[in-house]
């Protein structure tokens, strides 16, 4: 009898090890992104980059970009810190395939380095360095987007919710639920985001481009409306 119940209770505990061990190969499962360019972000605010292209080798190779991103990595460094910016992995194929992996220490490091608009933070300071949040919104709940569009003025009533606001096209990956995009985004999952830049509406227009279609549409944006377009806003808890 004793020594069933050992066995029993050894079982047991061996069964408890496999299910603890299956959640933290879950909870460890790395994020892979759909998109060519995508950055996922931590709880701490680190970001990851991931990108995937295909080299035009009349112009450089594989190994002159690789010695590229080294140079430019290593003087941003000089720079600004020994930890701000790190390649984590660049991969080139014979056929021309490159995949590029590279981690930021803060959302300031990953604007500067690539030299583009970025912001992540709170609600409160995203207002407070100008951000107007006065475009049109999809509201999101579990990955789905709920209903017609929203104003901006019912997301900044969300003040305790973190918000990204990045220049598309970019796959966001995010460490939390989604709660807000503007209408210029894609929701994938309920932590992912495809920040196209495109409304649904840009998105289906597909058809011949006339040179006459400007003479409809209105004049040429200027570069403060291409950004503004381009702007993409997720809001997530």
């Amino acid at each position: 009898m004793r020594a069933g119940k050992i066995a029993a209770v050894a079982a047991l505990g061996l069964g408890v090890m496999l299910l603890g061990g299956c959640d933290m190969l879950d909870q460890q499962q790395k994020w892979e992104p759909q998109e060519d360019a995508a950055i996922s972000i931590d709880e701490d605010g680190v970001i990851t980059e991931y990108v995937k292209d295909t080299l035009d080798e009349s112009y450089y190779s594989a190994s002159e970009l690789e010695n590229m991103i080294t140079s430019d990595v290593a003087d941003y460094k000089s720079k600004h810190g020994e930890n701000t910016v790190q390649v984590k992995s660049y991969e080139a194929s014979e056929d021309g395939k490159v995949r590029l992996e590279m981690e930021y220490a803060t959302a300031d490091d990953y604007a500067a380095f690539n030299n583009v608009e970025f912001y992540s933070g709170s609600m409160i300071n995203a207002q407070l360095e100008g951000y107007l949040f006065d475009g049109s919104f999809k509201k999101v709940k579990n990955g789905v987007v709920q209903g017609s569009n929203v104003s901006g003025s019912e997301v900044v009533k969300k003040m305790a919710a973190e918000v990204l606001i990045v220049t598309a096209p970019l796959e966001v990956h995010v460490p939390g639920k989604v709660l807000y995009t503007t209408s210029n985004a894609e929701v994938l999952a309920s932590d992912d985001v495809n920040a196209t830049g495109k409304t649904a509406e840009e998105a289906d227009d597909t058809g011949l481009e006339l040179p006459s279609k400007q003479v409809y549409m209105g004049e040429e944006k200027s570069f403060d409306e291409k950004a503004a377009a381009s702007r993409v806003y997720i809001i997530y808890e």
